[in-house]
């Protein structure tokens, strides 16, 4: 029933919810479901405005975001597109910010009117000061010479922080064939 509500939510429907379900045995042992579903309206997305940008400017987050003025209202696309936590390589824009320095960065949708079935969007950006890397170590290791590990590491003290370069690093260190890929972890 989740993903039932999941689906019109995908596709503008933002208040739609089940008034009932049940479960119907037929004579040929099958089963029928009947949900009583109320849609509600469909929603679009109205202007959306960054706040809070100083390193990028409003075109260029504008074509990461790929949401334009009248689309179809979908917060799960939404979230993708500012943070895709279902891949630490994403085009969004969370992973804009990070690639360049800005591991403390923070970037928050938030709906500021819905007249009309039309919401109008602020994304809310803190972008922070840049880090770089102090200090790079490796520990745990008792597989090869620390050397053989070093050469892989794509990430130097004195660096700007960049997340594309960690996940290539670990990535890097799982294809060398001495680690389980899922235990390496950077922190």
């Amino acid at each position: 029933l989740g993903h039932v509500i999941d689906f019109y939510k995908e596709n503008g429907y933002r208040d739609a919810r089940i008034l009932s379900d049940s479960i119907i045995y037929n004579d040929d042992k099958t089963i029928s479901l009947e949900i009583d579903v109320i849609e509600g309206d469909q929603y679009t997305f109205g202007d959306i405005t960054f706040i809070g940008n100083t390193v990028y400017t409003n075109e260029q987050l504008n074509r990461l975001l790929r949401i334009r003025k009248g689309d179809t209202y979908n917060g799960v696309e939404l979230q993708k597109r500012i943070a895709d936590n279902s891949k630490p390589d994403a085009a969004d824009i969370t992973n804009l910010y990070q690639n360049n320095g800005y591991l403390f960065s923070s970037i928050n949708p938030v709906e500021v009117s819905a007249d009309g079935n039309v919401i109008d969007m602020e994304i809310r950006i803190s972008e922070g000061k840049p880090a770089y890397f102090n200090s790079v170590t490796v520990t745990g290791n008792d597989k090869t010479n620390d050397h053989v590990i070093y050469r892989e590491i794509r990430t130097r003290p004195g660096q700007l922080y960049s997340k594309a370069n960690v996940v290539r690093t670990v990535r890097e260190l799982g294809q060398l064939g001495f680690f389980d890929a899922q235990e390496i972890a950077p922190n």
